[in-house]
């Protein structure tokens, strides 16, 4: 586990190291300890847009002694469908997951970065902190109850803006290959009727429509 210090600590580090600019974008817990939302994530997700950062942060790791991991864990559904695999490097006390500008299924799309919040400087590397809204959306199409948990704070900490993620579920949707919205509506739901998360009941009424309606539509496709 590591927390938000020993996470700001890897991020001085490695702009130290870095000889050019290098942007990327934090997601998952990574993003969340940015928001005071949670106070220790077991891994740093990082988000890139080209590979010679990727590459360049993934050099600066291994030689602050991390080593990449072969056997990627499937936390995502259709994980095996991903067109771009993270990079997993592992330390003593935490792993980094690098992404090449998709996500397992999600798009790294110019709405999620023109939504990001924060923007940090740590000498060559700039960290950009996706918003709320788009860090609950990646988070629904896991399996996991930590990310139940996670979403849980991020509604209970902010006034979450449904519509986004709703639009953004929709967007993916087009632009992949997966129902988004399904995802979406079973994680909401389950959050509202198990953890009793504050999300408005007309919320959960628009997403089960589209659900619906993106069901049939692919049921209809699949007939044909």
């Amino acid at each position: 586990m590591i927390n938000f210090d020993i996470q700001l600590e890897y991020f001085k580090l490695i702009g130290k190291e870095l000889k050019n600019k290098v942007e990327c974008f934090v997601i998952g817990g990574s993003a969340m300890m940015f928001y005071n939302a949670k106070a220790e994530t077991k891994d740093v997700d990082l988000v890139f847009m080209d590979k010679e950062s990727i590459n360049a942060v993934k050099n600066i790791l291994e030689k602050l002694g991390f080593e990449e991991k072969k056997n990627l864990i499937k936390i995502f559904k259709k994980y095996e469908e991903a067109q771009n695999k993270p990079i997993m490097m592992m330390g003593k006390d935490t792993r980094f997951d690098l992404f090449l500008r998709e996500i397992i299924t999600f798009q790294m799309t110019e709405n999620i970065i023109d939504r990001v919040r924060e923007s940090h400087e740590f000498e060559n590397l700039i960290i950009k902190v996706v918003s709320p809204e788009d860090v609950i959306l990646m988070k629904s199409a896991t399996e996991r109850e930590k990310d139940r948990a996670d979403a849980l704070s991020l509604i209970n900490k902010f006034n979450i803006k449904w519509n986004i993620i709703i639009e953004e579920s929709i967007n993916q949707t087009k632009i992949g290959k997966h129902l988004f919205p399904v995802f979406l509506f079973d994680f909401l739901y389950e959050l509202k009727e198990d953890l009793k998360a504050d999300i408005p009941k007309d919320v959960i009424d628009k997403i089960r429509k589209i659900s619906e309606n993106m069901l049939e539509e692919y049921l209809r496709k699949k007939k044909h």
